[in-house]
């Protein structure tokens, strides 16, 4: 056990000795409760006393209690019977997002997300009339809301802290987004490992005897000569020609997504990326009739990139994006950043994603001739950059990709 942590729990073993001395004074008007706060994964909840004092010599203990709710790591967050928040401590400002001065005093459903709001008078009135306890001295994982409106996931502990005849509620709350992005990252790994060990697996039994189809195809043209202009003879050799085609290069994207990624990592701007396969894709632009806007931030950080499969991303989302867009649109591609990350968004103007369609999963696709794989692909090389991808999307109003990378380095780039 670290020195913190032996620290930690003499501190509450001192607090509840403390608790218990002065609950037999006779000259103190005292009221305590025993309650759990989260503490780290190892360790487990700890009893943690609320001692409310009216001995004017005990004003120190209570300056010291203060002091160890305003230090801790956690969010603490009371409320009165009211539901009208009356502690909330630095931490909870850092993870809110509130000023204590702005949001003392206002109801606690400002910092819960739908359905959690609406549900929560109902819960204290049920609680109060029943003492049935679904929530209160347990540890639970929700959802909690930042005062800029993002819903992120937290670890709540809830507790009934009653003093002489006033009932509060404290909540303990521990922003766990990194833990929970942390998880989902290796279970996507996992996931598309076994993906991918399936695609090497069609990749093997597909892609010999597809060889053999090519070549015998190849020599029956040869052997029939003159005979294959004849009309209904040569349109059965182009329709199984395109067939073995498509085919071809559904292996190659099996291929692309049973290998594990090793990008080379060099520093690079990821502007330049932008320049280059704009430039290459200009023709169709035109052809398509797509405007394309390019926002690209001057003071962008360098990264460290694979100048090759990062083009491979930019190519296969502007693809998209103009393949969504079959009678025109605007193609915007933004470069911007972050604190120490760098974002490269691709937005159109098109048909946009059915909602209840993750368009990320494998072999999920709303094209008609889509295979589904060159997003899981796409997804797979952002992973191996140490990067995430993900999207936003208005049915009829159009999409959003947005693919996020660490920084290579503090210092900017020159233009």
């Amino acid at each position: 056990m670290s020195d913190h942590r032996k620290t930690k729990a003499q501190l509450i073993a001192e607090l509840e000795s403390l608790r218990q001395q002065l609950a037999t004074r006779r000259d103190a008007d005292v009221t305590a409760s025993s309650f759990l706060a989260p503490s780290s994964p190892e360790e487990g909840p700890h009893p943690l006393a609320s001692v409310s004092l009216d001995v004017p010599e005990h004003h120190g203990t209570e300056v010291w209690l203060q002091n160890l709710i305003e230090t801790t790591q956690d969010a603490v967050v009371s409320i009165d019977r009211h539901g009208r928040i009356t502690i909330f401590n630095s931490a909870a400002e850092r993870i809110f997002g509130y000023r204590r001065a702005e949001i003392q005093g206002q109801p606690l459903q400002r910092l819960m997300p739908e359905p959690y709001a609406s549900e929560h008078d109902r819960y204290v009135q049920r609680y109060e009339q029943t003492h049935e306890a679904r929530a209160i001295g347990m540890i639970r994982t929700v959802s909690g809301k930042r005062k800029n409106g993002e819903v992120f996931p937290i670890e709540l502990s809830v507790t009934e802290v009653r003093v002489e005849d006033h009932v509060h509620y404290a909540a303990f709350i521990r922003d766990i987004s990194e833990r929970v992005q942390l998880q989902d990252r290796l279970l996507e790994r996992e996931r598309l490992a076994m993906v991918g060990t399936t695609a090497a697996k069609l990749v093997h039994e597909i892609g010999n005897p597809l060889n053999s189809m090519s070549i015998a195809l190849q020599l029956l043209q040869r052997r029939l000569g003159p005979s294959v202009g004849d009309e209904p003879l040569r349109s059965s050799f182009q329709s199984l020609t395109g067939q073995m085609t498509r085919l071809a290069n559904l292996l190659q994207e099996f291929r692309a997504l049973s290998r594990r990624q090793t990008p080379n990592l060099q520093l690079m701007d990821l502007r330049t990326v932008v320049d280059d396969v704009l430039a290459t894709e200009a023709p169709i632009h035109v052809e398509r009739k797509i405007v394309v806007e390019r926002q690209l931030a001057a003071d962008l950080p360098l990264i460290h990139g694979d100048r090759d499969k990062l083009q491979q991303v930019l190519l296969n989302l502007c693809k998209n994006a103009v393949e969504a867009m079959p009678g025109g649109g605007t193609l915007t591609v933004r470069v911007r950043n972050s604190g120490n990350q760098v974002f490269l968004e691709v937005t159109d103007t098109g048909v946009g994603i059915p909602y209840g369609v993750n368009i990320l999963e494998p072999f999920v696709t709303t094209k008609a001739e889509g295979t589904g794989l060159g997003l899981p692909i796409v997804r797979q090389i952002v992973s191996a950059h140490g990067g995430t991808l993900d999207y936003t999307s208005s049915p009829g109003q159009g999409t959003t990709f947005i693919v996020t990378l660490p920084q290579g380095q503090t210092d900017t780039s020159t233009q």
